[in-house]
């Protein structure tokens, strides 16, 4: 009875070392770090330019890695946090507008560094039906490292379209 216990104890800690939290995740391994010495990176949910239309971007992955998803809200978590580095990110999208939901997937690379913070942004051409992400980058914090400018990616294959 006392291996049952143990390792019931063992699996909830584990768990809630998992958790996504409010829609934040730790990606990385050990104890959360400070914030001038890991980077954010962020999707968004509220509504697009002040229209009626609602816009999520989840991480839904991190170098292959899924990202545990917060329950009764869709896949991935709205902000990761993980030290510098180089990130392939796989980001959900979905626009909702009056009765239907607009979604599609798109992988971003990210070179993360200490102290910044990582927006993901989307633009829609409606008459295309494509959907382009970028990150708008920052720093964190006012002390420690502010240079967190991204390199620009111009070797794309395909630009995702809705589904």
């Amino acid at each position: 009875m006392r291996t049952i216990s143990f390792f019931g104890i063992s699996f909830i800690l584990l768990l809630a070392g998992c958790a996504n939290v409010n829609g934040y995740i730790k990606m990385y391994p050990g104890d959360e770090v400070t914030p001038n010495m890991k980077s954010m990176i962020k999707g968004i949910y509220g509504y697009r330019d002040g229209s009626l239309a609602n816009e999520m971007i989840r991480i839904v992955e991190v170098n292959g890695r899924k990202v545990p998803h917060e329950w009764g809200v869709a896949e991935g978590a709205n902000m990761v946090s993980v030290l510098p580095g180089t990130y392939t990110v796989k980001v959900l999208w979905v626009h909702g507008y009056e009765s239907i939901d607009y979604y599609t997937y798109d992988t971003l690379k990210i070179v993360a560094k200490p102290n910044c913070t990582y927006n993901i942004h989307s633009k829609i051409s409606v008459k295309n039906k494509d959907v382009y992400f970028g990150v708008i980058s920052m720093p964190s914090m006012a002390e420690g490292n502010q240079d967190c400018e991204q390199p620009l990616e111009f070797d794309r294959d395909m630009i995702p379209s809705l589904i």
